[in-house]
């Protein structure tokens, strides 16, 4: 059985493969995420959406983290979070939306309802963030 983030110790952490999938079209955010986690490309995955993000979530992928942003232009966030919830064998795995401080604040709670674990403004600066609590994002679920 492959570990997950739950099951594995605090020093396995640095040693561990998480992969994880981002669904949005803000590159440049996209581009900092990656540059703060340090995870190696084939970790970090990204999605523009369309078709192919149905693929990745309906996959046998393993994912240890989903990352919505509200801003897509086929559907939105929210229906992706939806769509995680309902497949059993991705009920468990953790997700953030993201989104601008507006966006997020009028829709909070919406996401939270539909299954997202944690919301987060695209305006704060992510390489702070995970200075501030080096591990990752996903081990606090």
């Amino acid at each position: 059985m492959m570990p997950t983030p739950k099951d594995e110790r605090p020093s396995d952490r640095e040693k561990s493969e998480y992969r994880l999938l981002y669904v949005g079209q803000d590159v440049d955010w996209f581009r900092r995420l990656k540059g703060a986690l340090g995870l190696p490309a084939n970790r970090l995955v990204y999605c523009a959406g369309g078709g192919s993000v149905g693929h990745f979530l309906k996959s046998d992928i393993r994912y240890d983290l989903f990352c919505f942003d509200l801003d897509l232009l086929d559907k939105t966030g929210l229906e992706w979070v939806r769509l995680v919830r309902s497949l059993p064998h991705r009920r468990l795995t953790p997700i953030i939306i993201v989104g601008e401080d507006e966006v997020i604040g009028r829709l909070e709670y919406l996401a939270r309802q539909a299954g997202a674990n944690e919301c987060l403004t695209k305006a704060g600066d992510i390489l702070a963030a995970v200075e501030a609590d080096p591990a990752p994002p996903w081990t606090r679920f």
